[in-house]
């Protein structure tokens, strides 16, 4: 099974890491051709979050994975020997169970968190979109997808799951004593991380949310009918922040959204102030943690509350990768299935000649058969020869193992050839 994945990931760099080899927009578009575009490959997905850039490849040839760090380096402009320490690897039935863990949130910062399985259907979307991705990938991350929705339905990891953006909340709320009733927050982007900010901002009791806009439509739905939520534009986004207690920005803006620099000139009120980056690249300068009475955190800083919420959560992971388990099994199976395929087909052309053939010799000892008569035949026929195909060739992935199907179909095609040479 020629599948491989690599790239970085929380667990093994740091935000500064992972900011390097983040791919958004037309550069993962661009990305995404690249590597279908290497000798051999013949699939390529890819996914790019805040927590990791991945690339899937599939290919039936020889493949060598430092093609991978060497291209992406090559397409972010890095020196691939300082960053190939930051790569993992996997290939064959790992890199297949690590898509399975990734959509399920058992590989992500915050356990079970259900942003991830979107992200992982945006991959697949992007890369069928592009052009990059056939029947072996769109199955594998199908089929991931489908176990991911089963963890949430019959596993504890699905009850008060967190997101990054919630999970970022509850530590704002744990800095402030008294809670966050009557303080004014600032979020910088109304995508999904800066939407469910605001639903939990809200939900504990803010005073003010100042939200940015670029263009009228989300942002503006956001705050229709809360009196609470205030839209400013952009480009004012430093007028407000002086009588903001939080700030939190995500974008995928290249740039800093907030600088330290401009900080100093419009904060004069002196107040405890939060400031939250949830974005790769960041979106605030980190040298905002050096201004008075200001706490800030960012993604990396949110691993070790995210570790104290996993060790929770230790026995609905058994129970995960039990689900995980049962779909890696019929995945394998379905991937040796297809490639015995050749034949199966093989099969099948040479059940339809011997049909035929029965079909003619029986309609010719059947002189006074009208042509109604003789149309039944043929369907009854028919329908006899593909339940015996059926039940011995396509249903006997359910009872046999990949081993047993590959020696099944082994036998099956010796048979085959002996009825060639006999002819």
């Amino acid at each position: 099974m020629k599948i491989y994945v690599s790239g970085v990931n929380h667990k093994i760099t740091s935000l500064e890491v992972r900011e390097r080899f983040s791919l958004t927009g037309k550069q993962l578009d661009s990305a995404l051709r690249s590597f279908i575009a290497l000798e051999n490959v013949l699939e390529c997905v890819i996914i790019s979050t805040c927590n990791r850039t991945e690339i899937y490849i599939f290919t039936e040839e020889g493949f060598h994975m430092e093609l991978i760090e060497e291209l992406l380096c090559e397409i972010k402009g890095l020196n691939i020997e300082e960053n190939r320490k930051y790569f993992f690897n996997y290939q064959g039935l790992k890199a297949v169970r690590h898509i399975f863990k990734v959509a399920a949130g058992l590989d992500s910062l915050v356990l079970g968190e259900d942003q991830i399985l979107g992200q992982v259907k945006q991959a697949m979307e992007a890369a069928i979109e592009a052009g990059t991705s056939g029947g072996v990938l769109n199955t594998l991350f199908r089929q991931a997808v489908t176990a991911a929705k089963e963890i949430k339905t019959n596993t504890e990891l699905s009850k008060n799951s967190l997101s990054i953006a919630s999970l970022a909340i509850k530590h704002v709320e744990g800095c402030y004593s008294s809670g966050l009733e009557g303080k004014t927050a600032l979020i910088i982007g109304a995508g999904k991380m800066g939407t469910i900010a605001l639903k939990n901002l809200l939900s504990k009791g803010i005073g003010r949310i100042y939200i940015t806009k670029r263009s009228h439509g989300l942002t503006n739905q956001l705050a229709k009918g809360n009196e609470r939520v205030l839209v400013v534009d952009y480009d004012n986004r430093y007028d407000v922040i002086d009588c903001c207690d939080i700030v939190i920005s995500s974008t995928t803006s290249p740039h800093y959204t907030i600088t330290v620099d401009r900080l100093r000139q419009v904060m004069s009120t002196e107040k405890k102030r939060v400031f939250v980056d949830l974005a790769v690249p960041r979106d605030l300068d980190p040298d905002v943690h050096k201004l008075e009475n200001v706490t800030y955190f960012n993604l990396d800083d949110l691993q070790q509350v995210a570790d104290k919420n996993a060790n929770i959560r230790q026995m609905e992971i058994i129970k995960a990768e039990d689900i995980i388990n049962n779909y890696i099994i019929e995945y394998e199976k379905w991937f040796e299935f297809r490639r015995v395929m050749p034949v199966v087909k093989e099969i099948q052309r040479f059940t339809d000649d011997i049909l035929e053939e029965k079909i003619g010799l029986t309609i010719s000892r059947l002189k006074s058969a009208s042509e109604e008569d003789i149309e039944t035949i043929k369907i009854f026929m028919k329908s006899i020869v593909k339940d015996i195909v059926g039940a011995f060739v396509y249903d006997i992935k359910d009872s046999m193992d990949t081993e047993e199907i590959r020696a099944y179909f082994k036998c099956l095609s010796n048979v085959l050839s002996s009825k060639k040479e006999e002819e």
